[in-house]
């Protein structure tokens, strides 16, 4: 149990990379993130044109492990007894690294840019922590104990991008100014593994034989599916594995009402009173052509010794119980998600920005990632040089989550946990990220005009 939270604690602090970079992506001036959240914001922007030197950002969030991170941050231990066990509890690591890339203005009305990414994505969907809690307690114990668990997936997939934007402005008529934006990308897998357990029963009895050895019995299905970084006979590292490939897409349009068009040239950050957004992001899957899928039936009795025997969870699934499919190919569906954004110019300096986040995969798909629903309100303050956001948000599994971030010129730093992380005891999420970038901005207002188009 020591060692499980220790791993996921590791893999956050580690994984340099991001997911969403909540409050920054609500900038005017957050060039290509914004394009990632939605492809229509690359028209019309605030640059002559933006290159992307590094940028990174990585997210946990579960609802069963609840940290006390200024204990982190000391060095101290947490607390064994700090989680809350449910039938179906779920975990969410995510990260995203976006590399070398730039946007363009080719004209006032269409702009081009290049993405390139790379991501990782670890879903837990419905895993009884009621589980966790009765194998650590009655083994310590040596005590009988028994698990029902009905279905749960665990899906970890990894993978780079290169995408090709285009943005277009569709209408512009003073008060009425509307623009739309696509993204193509194409996708390398670095990897993939994923469990489904399916009407689980797993009995415990601690009676002991002559070795001193208990009873595991157990029904019910396994379905275990890897690639070849993955599989038994590789080294579980990503790396961009052969056959291994798919197409990707995101789409998006924005919509800006006008208020008064005769005072735009007063308005020196934005045209718009209110700013509306809808995107698709992440419809596509990549194809593993070399990759072992097997379905075992897990019916079986065995003591433990013999259990215990095998290291690899592969090799247990091998040598103890029944394989009842096989094949050699699998397809991972990426986190396909829908964004709705909508943003309030109080006086062109400081913004109100509604977000959220909904996933249009279902929990447990077979083999797919999927975000967490999230709603998220960001007040900022925003001028050409310096933007300051601070983003409060509602997560399905976390709850409510508040954040902190800055843009100063070419560097942009913030998290949409961190207040809560320093605040609060029990927290069950955590967040940062970081990037730098060159900024290339336009001379003058970076808004078209209808009477200019």
């Amino acid at each position: 149990m020591k060692l499980l939270k220790i791993a996921i604690i590791l893999l956050v602090c580690n994984i340099a990379n991001a997911q969403s970079f909540i409050g920054y992506t609500s900038d005017n001036y957050s060039g290509l993130h914004g394009v990632a959240l939605n492809p229509a914001n690359i028209v019309n922007s605030k640059f002559r044109t933006e290159i992307n030197l590094a940028s990174a950002s990585s997210t946990f969030n579960n609802d069963y492990f609840v940290a006390d991170f200024n204990e982190l941050f000391s060095g101290e231990d947490f607390d064994d007894s700090r989680t809350e066990p449910k039938d179906n509890n779920n975990f969410t690591i995510s990260a995203d690294v976006m590399g070398p890339s730039f946007m363009l203005n080719l004209s006032p009305k269409s702009s081009i840019g290049i993405i390139t990414r790379g991501r990782v994505f670890s879903n837990v969907n419905e895993l009884s922590g009621v589980l966790f809690e009765n194998v650590e307690d009655n083994f310590d114990d040596n005590s009988d104990f028994t698990i029902e668990e009905d279905n749960f997936t665990i899906t970890t997939h990894g993978w780079a991008e290169f995408g090709v934007a285009y943005g277009h402005v569709l209408l512009d008529n003073n008060q009425h100014y509307l623009k739309g934006g696509a993204t193509i990308k194409y996708l390398r897998g670095f990897g993939n593994a994923y469990t489904i357990g399916s009407n689980l029963l797993v009995d415990y009895n601690a009676n002991t034989f002559i070795n001193g050895d208990g009873q595991i019995t157990s029904t019910g299905t396994i379905q275990y599916g890897s690639s070849n970084a993955f599989s038994a006979d590789g080294d579980g590292d990503f790396k961009l594995e052969d056959n291994a490939q798919g197409l990707g897409a995101d789409l998006g349009f924005i919509y800006e009402w006008r208020k008064d068009p005769l005072d735009i040239d007063n308005m020196s950050n934005a045209a718009y009173k209110l700013k509306l957004g809808i995107s698709i992001t992440d419809i596509g899957s990549i194809n593993y052509k070399d990759a072992d899928v097997k379905v075992y039936d897990v019916t079986n009795s065995i003591n433990e010794a013999q259990f215990n025997s095998e290291e690899d969870f592969e090799d247990k699934l091998d040598a103890f119980y029944t394989l009842v499919e096989e094949r050699d190919a699998t397809k991972v569906l990426l986190p396909t998600a829908l964004h709705i954004t909508a943003d309030y110019n109080l006086d062109s300096q400081f913004f109100l920005n509604f977000r959220s986040d909904l996933s249009l995969r279902k929990k447990g798909e077979v083999n797919t990632n999927s975000i967490d629903n999230t709603f998220t309100l960001t007040p900022r303050f925003e001028r050409k040089w310096v933007s300051v956001y601070l983003p409060l948000g509602v997560s399905e599994y976390s709850g409510f989550q508040a954040g902190f971030g800055f843009r100063a010129g070419p560097l942009f730093i913030g998290s949409q946990t961190i207040l809560t992380n320093l605040l609060s005891d029990s927290s069950q999420a955590a967040n940062i990220y970081a990037g730098l970038k060159i900024p290339i901005y336009k001379k003058g207002k970076s808004y078209s005009k209808a009477s200019n188009n």
